[in-house]
């Protein structure tokens, strides 16, 4: 019986160590998808004006702003503890912010017909789009941490191994 017991609460232990170190997995996971889930929102959106062949006048430009500006006020509010996906959030944040003001300034161009103004502008959101592939691709590396699943197995099969056998 008390070899039972002592089985029991070796597993037990073993098991809850686990779960400390799955939890930390899931805690950066939860994070990580908080962080990409906006991401992914105003990447749909820039898609969606980009298929838009309307979207070249000053009010298609002032909308997409309207709409990027929440999405930037979301990430800001985001509580991210890890400090690299507080990085993250935080160059994502100043990327919308530049983005908004990149859209109006280019709306403001085109009302006012001051051609190289406009096309300053158009070629600086160009060049946005590559920092924001930039930011996407760092973010998903770091979130599929292959190391860190690969431990979260290993951990997962040592311990299952500790299990009593019911047979």
């Amino acid at each position: 019986m008390q070899r039972v017991f002592k089985q029991s609460f070796i597993v037990s232990v073993a098991t809850a160590i686990a779960l400390l170190f799955v939890g930390c997995e899931e805690s950066k996971v939860a994070q990580c998808s908080k962080v990409i889930k906006l991401a992914n929102q105003a990447s749909t959106l820039g898609q969606e004006f980009g298929k838009n062949p309307n979207s070249a006048n000053s009010k298609a430009l002032t909308e997409l702003a309207s709409k990027i500006n929440p999405l930037a006020k979301e990430m800001k509010a985001l509580e991210i503890k890890d400090g690299n996906l507080q990085g993250f959030q935080m160059r994502f944040l100043t990327f919308y912010q530049n983005i908004s003001n990149e859209l109006n300034n280019a709306a403001i161009a085109i009302e006012k017909n001051n051609l190289p103004a406009t096309q300053r502008f158009l070629v600086s959101l160009t060049r946005s789009s590559t920092e924001e592939n930039s930011i996407v691709n760092e973010i998903n590396s770091y979130c599929s941490d292959k190391e860190l699943t690969m431990q979260q197995n290993f951990l997962i099969q040592k311990f299952s191994k500790l299990a009593p056998n019911n047979s």
